[in-house]
């Protein structure tokens, strides 16, 4: 009966080849149009227009082996046998093709004849009501002692996200035996599938979907039924190969072999839990990396650098306190291309990002867990045993730890967590400008002039890290000799690779080091000819007149660098195509994004943006060699280089060229040849005053995320509103996209093919859509949201449709919905509804309308008093979505931006809900 993975994945996808079956490549794991879902979690994801017949069908029947990523368990992911946040869907569909016969046919004679499961092995559940599954898998050969019926919570499926496809489903089970029996179980014949023990394992799930769930949680008829199933090709390996583990089968058990080779540990009880986080922890950072999902502060980017650094922590359990991660790439490029051979030629690039991502963590790393391990010790003595929310936030602010990592560890060590207070620290942080460091600028040089012996050499042009000796230190604005750890202070080197902001450009942020003793720069400023690095303490101490080794983040350094040299040929392009009388009143270069001021009478037409753009790229794409001159000053005025009027400069300048494009003054950091920008893209134009436009644009990677997020957007509407995207929008063969609504695979691909030409091809397509769907659903959009408005607050239909759907828990119910263009009034209408009918039920509800998402929280006083209160609840949730609000216990409101994570924000504040009333 056994087989490898590999063996597994390629008799499925040729049993059902044999079936009539498209085989489809697995999509990205950034699912398409669907904005409710963070990663494609099961294979129907992609399938999910051709189910509501939203879309031409290109096929009726198809297959996959589709990669996914879940990290509803991550905590568990290590402790436990068969959980991951990676794994691997086998699935076959049918879109108004076969059903259920058909669907239990297969199973069975693929797990019989093809992974030669024994028949008596095999159990199968059924929906409660669901006689006809029953009556074929009985003609199929299960006897009926061995079909177990089920409710809805085990066997009806979906839909995957807020809406779509759904059904009752029938599942597969193998019989291990009784000796896999729980405690209660063994012989015991009430033992069957269902029961919480090891004994039946579940391998394969048939859904029958019959429904396309709304939005609004209402259940219509599908246009065709359809076949959804799954099968974790992981788990299947595990029975096949008689292992108690999915991380004892052969491709997993490879990977550990590897880190066992590399650590030099032995993979055994004890250290188990570290080699299977990061077993699986390579995995989906390995799969993410490749489709282009990048560490981030927000969303996706968040949860990879979260598992990065989840990773990096249990390394440090088996004694590795370097970068590791990105020494397993090679070993997993080897396992999985043969799948997924676009894999191959990016593993290079997926361990050089891997390699930065895991150095700026480990940089704070050791010193964070010195710092928590004090803190816990402290707390211990003390006799409490609550992490307040800013000792939290220090840790995440400071150290890099994210929020659940802490709360993780410190649960571990049997200490609470305050999520609330540690809320209320990121809120006072996100109130905090960047001004206040700068107001305080002149009271740390207090008793210091401008002198030659306060000079900071500036390396920072060729150099990115440098010895260099302290010459002053302030601490709470006061000159000191010596400064110790946990200190804020502010650093005075005698040179240094630091850019201190000016021209611009934000600050650069870095380390200082020496044996013992970690300064964490967060940001650089300039008084006269003196570099001041503020920052703080992380480890040791330092005195006036010791040397360090200062080194800038020179990741955030190269985006810097992209962005200013783009905003040299913004003015440059400015003037080309608006005028001579273009003159530069501002400018913000940040490693984000760059905004740039300047004169000029009027609002930018769509066609001159468009110009803009396409100068700026064609530069970029002509691949400009950047020249660096110092010239004295009029010699620099007669070269034609542009200058700010309002500026001073000394006797002597810098001049930044690009061949004819652009030639400014410039003391900012710049790239060595222009094409390594990257991609250039305007995403705003609008007023800072009267007779001043202001651009902001975007470079390099960014580029790709706004373009993959504005399409995921445009791609959600089409479906929510039920049009057919093919007729709509026609067939778009002439951007080399197929599809009618670009995937992120799409994009990928017509960014390597054509380079800086496709921002302007997508400028292009994105607007033919968004003037296409107004055109032709405009007066829908308004009819809906009318005909919403005026039933919420009366109307049973819908509230008995939410009431079936809320979540049951010991202490009460929840409910939680998305609705489209519906005011907060209405929800508050529908909510007083529920809670009349339902005394005991909270309401989560979201409503997006354009950029702009709304939430809406209510309860009854009788979930108060079991700990719900609706306004710390909205505050913690807000912060999926940049937003702000409150309110009082039993109701509170916010707003935020970011409606593609609508759903998940509902979601995590079910989850939050759930701790309470579980």
């Amino acid at each position: 009966m056994s087989k490898t993975v590999r063996e597994i994945a390629e008799l499925y996808t040729s049993y059902f080849k044999g079936k009539g079956h498209t085989i489809v490549p697995s999509s990205s794991l950034i699912p398409k149009g669907d904005p409710t879902l963070l990663f494609t979690t099961a294979g129907m994801v992609q399938f999910k227009p051709l189910f509501t017949g939203a879309v031409e069908l290109p096929y009726t029947r198809a297959a996959s082996v589709q990669k996914c990523v879940r990290t509803t368990d991550l905590e568990v992911v290590g402790k436990t046998e068969r959980h991951c946040t990676f794994f691997e869907m086998l699935g076959n569909f049918s879109f108004g093709d076969y059903f259920k016969k058909e669907a239990i046919e297969y199973a069975l004679d693929f797990s019989l004849n093809h992974l030669h499961i024994p028949k008596e092995k095999i159990w199968v559940t059924i929906y409660l009501d669901d006689d006809e599954a029953k009556k074929i898998w009985m003609e199929a050969g299960i006897p009926e002692e061995r079909i177990v019926r089920l409710g809805k919570k085990d066997n009806f499926w979906g839909p995957a996200g807020d809406s779509g496809a759904c059904g009752p489903c029938s599942e597969l089970y193998l019989d291990r035996g009784p000796e896999k029996g729980g405690p209660n179980c063994g012989n015991n014949p009430d033992c069957k599938p269902g029961c919480d023990c090891d004994r039946y394992l579940e391998y394969w799930n048939l859904v029958f979907n019959q429904f396309n769930q709304t939005v609004s949680g209402e259940l219509l008829p599908l246009k065709q039924t359809g076949i959804d199933t799954g099968s974790g090709l992981e788990r299947v390996a595990m029975l096949l190969q008689e292992v108690d583990s999915v991380y004892d089968t052969d491709e997993l058990k490879s990977i550990i072999r590897k880190i066992e080779e590399l650590s030099g540990k032995t993979y055994d009880e004890s250290t188990k839990q570290s080699f299977r986080v990061i077993t699986d922890h390579s995995r989906s950072v390995f799969f993410s990396l490749g489709d282009g999902i990048y560490p981030d502060r927000t969303g996706r980017g968040y949860v990879i650098r979260r598992l990065i650094r989840r990773a990096s922590l249990f390394a440090r359990k088996l004694g590795i306190h370097e970068p590791f991660l990105y020494k397993l790439i090679a070993t997993l490029r080897d396992l999985y291309s043969v799948r997924y051979p676009e894999l191959k030629d990016k593993a290079k690039d997926i361990e050089s990002i891997l390699k930065k991502e895991e150095e700026l963590f480990l940089h704070t790393l050791e010193v964070g867990l010195e710092e928590l391990e004090s803190l816990l010790s402290q707390l211990k003595s003390n006799g409490q045993t609550l992490v307040t929310g800013k000792e939290g936030f220090r840790l995440y602010s400071t150290y890099g730890f994210p929020r659940e990592m802490t709360k993780e560890l410190v649960e571990d060590r049997g200490f609470g967590f305050d999520d609330l207070g540690f809320e209320a620290e990121l809120e006072k942080d996100r109130d905090l400008s960047r001004a206040s460091w700068k107001g305080k600028k002149v009271q740390y040089l207090t008793g210091l002039s401008a002198s030659a012996e306060l000079k900071t050499e500036f390396l920072g042009y060729t150099a990115t890290k440098s010895p260099a000796k302290v010459i002053y230190l302030f601490v709470d604005g006061k000159s000191v000799s010596e400064a110790n750890q946990g200190s804020d202070a502010v650093v005075v080197l005698d040179k240094t690779p630091f850019y201190a902001e000016g021209g611009g450009q934000i600050g650069d942020w870095g380390y200082f080091k020496k044996e013992g003793f970690q300064f964490q720069v967060q940001d650089t400023q300039k008084e006269n000819e003196t570099f001041l690095h503020l920052g703080i303490i992380l480890k040791g101490k330092i005195s006036v007149g010791e040397t360090i080794e200062a080194e800038i983040d020179t990741t955030r350094r190269q985006n810097l660098a992209n962005h200013h040299s783009g905003t040299h040929l913004l003015n440059g392009a400015l003037r080309r195509i608006l005028g001579t009388h273009v003159a530069q009143k501002g400018s913000i270069v940040s490693s984000d994004y760059l905004r740039f001021d300047f004169s000029h009478p009027k609002a930018l037409s769509e066609e001159e943006i468009i110009s803009i753009e396409k100068d700026v790229n064609e530069a970029v794409n002509a691949k400009i060699p950047v020249k660096t001159e110092v010239l004295d000053i009029d010699t620099a005025k007669q070269s034609g280089a542009l200058s700010m009027f309002d500026e001073k400069y000394g006797s002597s300048v810098r001049v930044i060229s690009m061949g004819d494009k652009s030639k400014e003054f410039c003391g900012g950091t710049h790239v060595s040849n222009t094409k390594e920008i990257g991609y250039f893209a305007i995403i705003k134009e609008g007023s800072p005053g009267a007779g001043n436009r202001r651009v902001e644009a975007i470079c390099g990677d960014s580029v790709i995320e706004y373009f993959l997020s504005q399409f995921q957007t445009l791609a959600a509407k089409i479906e929510t509103h039920n049009l057919s995207a093919k007729e709509t929008f026609g067939d778009l063969k002439e951007f080399g996209i197929v599809s009618p609504v670009p995937a992120p695979e799409d994009l990928q691909s017509l960014f390597v093919k054509q380079g800086n030409a496709a921002v302007e091809h997508l400028r292009k397509l994105r607007e033919d859509l968004e003037t296409e769907l107004e055109e032709k659903s405009g007066s829908l959009f308004k009819a809906k949201k009318k005909k919403e408005q005026l039933s919420f607050q009366m109307n049973p239909e819908l509230v008995d449709g939410l009431l079936k759907k809320a979540h049951s828990f010991s202490k009460g119910k929840v409910v939680t919905e998305v609705f489209e263009a519906v005011d907060a009034k209405a929800l508050k209408d529908l909510a007083d509804s529920l809670k009349a009918k339902e005394p005991e039920i909270l309401c989560l509800f979201g409503t997006r309308d354009g950029d702009v998402s709304t939430l809406v929280f209510m309860c009854n006083k009788v979930l108060n008093e079991r700990g719900i209160h609706c306004g710390d609840l909205l505050k913690e949730t807000l912060v999926m979505l940049d937003g702000k609000g409150g309110g009082r216990p039993d109701m509170a409101q916010g707003g935020g931006k970011k409606p593609e994570s609508l759903g998940a924000a509902l979601e995590f504040a079910l989850d939050l809900s759930k701790k309470k009333l579980g």
